[in-house]
């Protein structure tokens, strides 16, 4: 067979594909019954509210309100090194005004830790993740589901399996490492704390 053939074929098997609705649109069409047709990119967080007010100093901040919001990244924005401005600007967008209200407060959230550096046997920056998926589990989290977290002047024991309560300054802004981005949420820790039981 001959490979113009064969392109005009794959072309027309397709495009039969598309009409009968096997194949899934980019957008969220509908199909020739009028159905739904599944986006391939599906919208990140969407699932709960924002905060009333915005965040002030000493508040308990839960990642409810973190990740409260949808953060839709491609990856013209998860790396560069000639844009970085513009990727960044398009970031920042994304955030609501509460939670930059929040650069810079002291607040109090609970997570779990995903160590990434140690002073000898205790860790001295960690991940703190909004739930088990992403310390045990390995799913990858939005960046809205995690802070980083640096304790300045007290290393803490390795504590993964557990809910910790952390203390301390929130940034919010967009961070990178070499153009890739790596968070939004960094935090100067005061305090690491167990949650404690109810």
């Amino acid at each position: 067979m001959q490979p113009a053939r064969t392109s005009y074929r794959l072309v027309v098997c397709l495009l039969a594909l598309l009409a009968v609705g096997l194949l899934p649109l980019r957008g969220g069409t509908t199909g020739p019954q009028g159905d739904l047709i599944v986006p391939l990119e599906k919208p990140a967080i969407t699932n709960a509210p924002l905060p009333a007010k915005p965040v002030q100093d000493g508040d308990f901040v839960g990642f409810d309100q973190l990740a409260g919001f949808g953060v839709h990244l491609n990856p013209e924005l998860l790396y560069t090194t000639n844009r970085v401005e513009w990727a960044n600007q398009q970031i920042n967008a994304m955030i609501p005004d509460r939670i930059k209200a929040a650069d810079g407060k002291t607040i109090t959230v609970d997570g779990f830790m995903i160590p990434l550096e140690y002073q000898g046997s205790q860790v001295s920056k960690f991940i703190l993740a909004m739930n088990q998926n992403t310390c045990c589990f390995g799913a990858s989290p939005q960046i809205n589901e995690f802070i980083i977290v640096s304790l300045r002047d007290k290393c803490v024991d390795d504590e993964m399996d557990i809910p910790l309560r952390v203390k301390g300054v929130l940034h919010v802004a967009v961070h990178r490492e070499r153009g890739t981005l790596s968070s939004i949420y960094r935090m100067d820790a005061q305090s690491v704390t167990v949650v404690p039981k109810e």
